[in-house]
C-alpha cells in the first residue's frame, strides 16, 4: 500500500468559466414524468428493443424508523420510452424492499433482455436485493427477490463470525436509527470470467463490501456470500481494473471517515485492500472511475455532500496509486454548503473524446455541467460550466444515455418534491 500524501491541490472554481450564452451543450424539457416518491437512483437502457431507452428509478418516499410498520416506500417505477419523445409510467409500480436506493439494469438470466436489479437501505426483516426478469416475450417483469444473509454462515474472509453487526447511529433507548445491514450501492459484473454475472453491494450500517456470486440456475449464490470489511461507512462502489492486471478491482467510498478504501480484484471473486486514501472533502457519497486526463490510466472523481460542494479528482499512476489530486468547489464558499452533491456521472457528454461531468445539487435545484476543455496528460483540468435550474423539484440521481437515439448523450435527472423525472437535451454539436 502507497503511503505517499503529495497532492497538487487545486481550487478550480475560479475556473469554472460559463459556457457563453446560446452556447450550453444541454437544454431542459419542460415537461417532467411523474414516478414513485423521492427517487433516490435512475437508471437507463432499452428495455424493449424499440431502439429507445427506458428509465427506472428507486422510490425509497420518506424514511422512518426501522420497526415503523412501513418505514420507508418500498416500489421502483419504470418509465417506457414513446416515440414521441416522451414516457409513459407503467402500472402497476415494481415492489422491493423498504427503502430501495440503488439500481442497475443488466442481463442476469439466460435471455437476451436487461433485467432490473436493486438493493434496499431499510428491508430490515425483508428481502434486501430485488432481481426482475425482463421477459419480454410475455411483457413481464418476474421478481426474484433475495436476502443478503446475516447469520448461520462462518464469515472467512477478514471478518469475524458474529457480523453482520449494526455499526450507525443509536436513539436514546440504545436501538437502531436504521436497518442492517443498509444496503446503498451496487455493481453487477462477471468477476471470475465463468460467464455468469456477479453483484457487489456495500453495506452501508454493517461496515462491510458484499460480494454475491453469479448462479446459472439461482441467478445469485446468497449462500456463497463473501464479505470484506470496509469500516466507516461504505457509501459508494465502483468496479474497475486499477492495476491493468485484467482483474476487476474495487473501490469504495466511506461515508464517516472519509476516505476511499481499494480492493485488489484475484479473478475468483476475492478481494484485498491494495491502498486507502482521504478524499480531502467530507461525507463522500458517489465515486466514478474513468480517464479523466487522457493518459490511459484510470483516475477517481468523488462527490461529497459536506460544506464547499466538492467533488476531487484523483489521478491514477498504475497500481493502486493516486497521489495527485485536483478539487473542484462547485460552491462560491468552500466552508458553506450551498448545493449539496447526491450524485455525479463521468462521462463524454458533447462528442469530443474527453469525460466531462454532471453533479446533481439538490439544494440549489440544478444540474452543473462541467465540460472537460483540457488538452491530454495534464494534471489540472480545466471546465466549462452550465447550470440548468429545476424550479418544481431537487435533482437527487442523475443517468447518462442516448435517450432520443440521435447519438448524442442526453440527461435523465430524478427530482425530490415533484417526485419526478426531468431531461436535458443534448442539443448536438
Amino acid at each position: 500500500m502507497s503511503m505517499r500524501s503529495t497532492f497538487l491541490c487545486v481550487l478550480v472554481f475560479s475556473f469554472l468559466a460559463h459556457t457563453a450564452f446560446g452556447a450550453d451543450v444541454f437544454k431542459a424539457q419542460k415537461r417532467l414524468y411523474r414516478v414513485g416518491p423521492t427517487p433516490c437512483a435512475i437508471a437507463a437502457r432499452d428495455l424493449n428493443e424499440d431502439g429507445l431507452p427506458e428509465l427506472v428509478t428507486c422510490d425509497r418516499g420518506q424514511m422512518r424508523g426501522p420497526k415503523e410498520e412501513k418505514p420507508a416506500n418500498d416500489e421502483i417505477s419504470l418509465l417506457i420510452a414513446q416515440p414521441d419523445g416522451g414516457y409513459v409510467k407503467r402500472t402497476p409500480s415494481l415492489r422491493t424492499g423498504f427503502a430501495p436506493y440503488a439500481v442497475a439494469l443488466v442481463n442476469i438470466d439466460a435471455l437476451k433482455w436487461p433485467d432490473i436489479v436493486t438493493v434496499s437501505f431499510l428491508a430490515d426483516n425483508s428481502p434486501n436485493i430485488h432481481l426482475f426478469l425482463n421477459l419480454r416475450s410475455e411483457d413481464l417483469f418476474k421478481p426474484m427477490p433475495f436476502s443478503l444473509p446475516d447469520k448461520d454462515l462462518t464469515y472467512t474472509y477478514q471478518l469475524p463470525a458474529d457480523l453482520l453487526r449494526y455499526w450507525r447511529h443509536e436513539d436514546g433507548d440504545k436501538k437502531p436509527l436504521f436497518a442492517k445491514p443498509g444496503l446503498t450501492a451496487l455493481a453487477v459484473a462477471d468477476l471470475n470470467g465463468d460467464g455468469l454475472r456477479d453483484l457487489v453491494t456495500t453495506a452501508w450500517a454493517s461496515d462491510v463490501l458484499a460480494v454475491i456470486p453469479g448462479d446459472a440456475k439461482k441467478y445469485f449464490d446468497l449462500d456463497a456470500t463473501r464479505f470484506y470489511s470496509a469500516p466507516g461507512a461504505p457509501r459508494d462502489v465502483a468496479l474497475a481494473d486499477f492495476d491493468g492486471d485484467g482483474n476487476l478491482d474495487a473501490a469504495v467510498a466511506l461515508y464517516t471517515t472519509n476516505r476511499v478504501i481499494l480492493f485488489r480484484g484475484d479473478g475468483q471473486l476475492g478481494f484485498e485492500e491494495a491502498a486507502r486514501f482521504g478524499t480531502r472533502g467530507t461525507l463522500p457519497v458517489r465515486l466514478r472511475a474513468g480517464d479523466l486526463n487522457g493518459d490511459g490510466l484510470l483516475d477517481l472523481a468523488v462527490a461529497h455532500r459536506g460544506a464547499g460542494d466538492l467533488i476531487s479528482l484523483f489521478y491514477g499512476e498504475g497500481d493502486f496509486l493516486f497521489d495527485t489530486s485536483q478539487l473542484l468547489f462547485l460552491g462560491k464558499d468552500p466552508d458553506i454548503l450551498e448545493r449539496d452533491v447526491r450524485d455525479i456521472v463521468l462521462k463524454d457528454l458533447n462528442g469530443d473524446g474527453r469525460q466531462d461531468l454532471a453533479a446533481a445539487c439538490n439544494a440549489s435545484g440544478e444540474v452543473v455541467v462541467l465540460l472537460n476543455r483540457s488538452r491530454p496528460g495534464r494534471f489540472r483540468l480545466d471546465f466549462t460550466r452550465e447550470i440548468h435550474r429545476f424550479p418544481e423539484g431537487k435533482p437527487a440521481a442523475l443517468a447518462a444515455a442516448d435517450l432520443d437515439n440521435d447519438g448524442d448523450t442526453d440527461l435523465a435527472v430524478a427530482l425530490w418534491e415533484a417526485d419526478a423525472v426531468g431531461v436535458l437535451w443534448n442539443k448536438g454539436k
